[in-house]
């Protein structure tokens, strides 16, 4: 992990005990957002620690941070306590807390502690839970949000469309989920391979087009020579056992690479020519830009990506890759091909990296953390 950067502050700066809370495991997967808020706020000289459902009950520390984790095993309610629990053995300035479960923690902490709460709402929840658990759990989670939401001192979202709709609860800050610049430092004489490997990252499901994305990887191993590297984990079994078979069936020889920390992934974008992003369509996936896009761009990666999602219109501004109809494997097929056989893919590279390197980091907004903070405090 990285040491610990904390900015010089005046002598009348505010110091603040925050407490971040998670909605769902912090190590694994890793919460790359939590991870990039976290660092932002110990780096402005504000004290912050984390409460998270884990595997275990124990005390961990991530760059100098303290780690608080409640065992997930035992049913909801008990790790609720558990949480609550932790959260109520100290004094705290301000609770950050994350997506839905936390939202509920908030409301019964701000009643107790009168403690200024901020709700980070990282996707479309409500859509979500819809497509994952069916409507119930959709209905539940729209009556929570709009109990609770309201309660809450400051929101923050990840894009402007989300911001509209939050707005109705309460004042809200769209701060996008960019990568940081430390994570993702600029590649250094980035040359082409000679035989171009194409990358994805992320979750494997198929909603986020795992499948599409093999079978087209199928059809452009025959018409042209690439390799395709895989970083993210399964959720699915059957999925797992479909995607291992279609690889050995068709010799695909695909680079799985697992879950890989947030912190070791920039050396992947560093090897890797073309990425991947083939989103299904949903209204979960429609509305925002999927943050692995804006890892790509920094790293001089072009990108395949969903047609008719709200990426199009960034990367036809920026020129930086194609968009094609993701439920069509052909033409995802054709769009790999298309970067690899247009130009030099240096050239592309470059004009990527020039693109977006100043504009798409989180180091541009991290100071509205700070601002938050100061005011609430």
């Amino acid at each position: 992990m990285h040491n610990r950067q904390v900015l010089e502050l005046p002598p009348w700066a505010i110091v603040a005990n925050v407490c971040v809370i998670c909605d769902r495991e912090f190590f694994n997967p890793f919460d790359q957002r939590v991870y990039k808020e976290v660092k932002s706020i110990a780096k402005m000289g504000h004290n912050v620690e984390i409460i998270t459902p884990h595997e275990t009950t124990e005390k961990k520390k991530i760059d100098d941070i303290t780690v608080h984790c409640v065992s997930k095993k035992k049913p909801f309610g008990f790790t609720a306590l558990g949480i609550l629990r932790k959260a109520f053995q100290k004094k705290y300035d301000l609770f950050y807390c994350h997506e839905l479960d936390p939202l509920i923690y908030s409301w019964i902490l701000k009643k107790i502690t009168k403690t200024p709460i901020i709700w980070d709402c990282h996707e479309y929840l409500v859509p979500m839970k819809r497509e994952l658990q069916g409507n119930l759990s959709a209905l539940l989670t729209k009556i929570v949000i709009n109990f609770a939401a309201p309660k809450t001192d400051h929101i923050i979202t990840v894009d402007n469309t989300l911001g509209k709709q939050l707005r109705r609860f309460g004042p809200v800050t769209v701060i996008p989920n960019y990568p940081t610049i430390s994570d993702f430092p600029l590649p250094v004489n980035k040359k082409k391979n000679e035989i171009p490997n194409i990358l994805y990252v992320g979750g494997l499901t198929k909603e986020r087009g795992l499948k599409k994305m093999i079978e087209a990887y199928k059809i452009v191993k025959s018409k042209s020579r690439a390799n395709l590297t895989i970083v993210g984990g399964f959720y699915n079994p059957e999925l797992e056992k479909w995607a291992m078979d279609y690889d050995s069936k068709y010799s695909l020889n695909i680079n799985w690479k697992g879950w890989i920390k947030y912190t070791e992934l920039a050396p992947e974008f560093s090897k890797a020519d073309i990425g991947l992003c083939i989103l299904q369509d949903s209204d979960r996936y429609m509305k925002a830009i999927a943050t692995k896009i804006f890892e790509y761009l920094i790293m001089g990666l072009p990108v395949v990506s969903s047609k008719g999602h709200m990426s199009d219109k960034l990367i036809e501004e920026g020129k930086c890759g194609v968009s094609v109809d993701s439920s069509n494997v052909n033409e995802i097929a054709k769009g790999i091909i298309t970067i690899i056989e247009q130009k030099p893919i240096e050239e592309m590279a470059n004009e990527t990296i020039n693109f977006s390197r100043d504009k798409y980091i989180w180091e541009r907004r991290e100071g509205k953390i700070n601002e938050l903070i100061n005011n609430l405090v």
